[in-house]
């Protein structure tokens, strides 16, 4: 009995950086890199899918930057001005006859750490958080803002770097968060 040849079992990636259930297949990887724009609700760059694959410990660094790059020159994925990837139809088509070859938790996962990546980034983008050393202390200064509009600006001052640092990195990651937490301890009744 002759076996079907399956290219998504051929072990052809660098495993470097990946644990145990990870990707170890380029074919794998280049159609969970297509699933991940195709089922996100968020839009993605190549970094946040990088990113997000790399953090999850799913593919390896380089395997999954070279299959994005490979499917923006066969056209599977077109990416914007702004940086955005979106997928073709024929993308599309490949996604919907092999997505079942990846395991669900590896396309769970993966779908909800792009996700994620992609929501720090913008976080970032409009919530500016600056350290500034300020003569034996550090000076954080966080803006939460709606596009080119700040809405509320805070500086709090540290003694050392490292907490300045930390307190920024929380900030951007939970921006929101913390500017409804302070609104809510203004208004809040005693």
């Amino acid at each position: 009995m002759e076996k079907e040849y399956n290219p998504a079992l051929q072990f052809d990636a660098f495993t470097a950086g990946i644990e145990d259930g990870g990707l170890r297949s380029s074919s794998s990887i280049a159609i969970l890199a297509c699933y991940i724009i195709a089922r996100s609700n968020e839009k993605l760059t190549a970094k946040n899918v990088v990113d997000a694959l790399v953090e999850g410990k799913i593919a390896n660094y380089f395997e999954i930057s070279s299959a994005i790059s490979k499917m923006i020159k066969t056209n599977n994925l077109v990416e914007n001005e702004d940086g955005h990837l979106s997928i073709t139809e024929k993308c599309a088509f490949n996604v919907e006859m092999l997505e079942n070859d990846l395991p669900i938790t590896i396309r769970e996962k993966a779908v909800e750490l792009a996700a994620k990546t992609a929501r720090l980034e913008l976080y970032k983008k409009e919530n500016k958080a600056t350290v500034e050393k300020d003569g034996n202390r550090y000076k954080v200064t966080l803006h939460v803002s709606d596009k080119d509009c700040d809405f509320m600006v805070l500086s709090l001052y540290f003694p050392s770097e490292a907490q300045a640092q930390v307190v920024k990195e929380k900030f951007q990651t939970h921006p929101g968060e913390v500017y409804e937490n302070l609104i809510n301890s203004i208004f809040a009744n005693e």
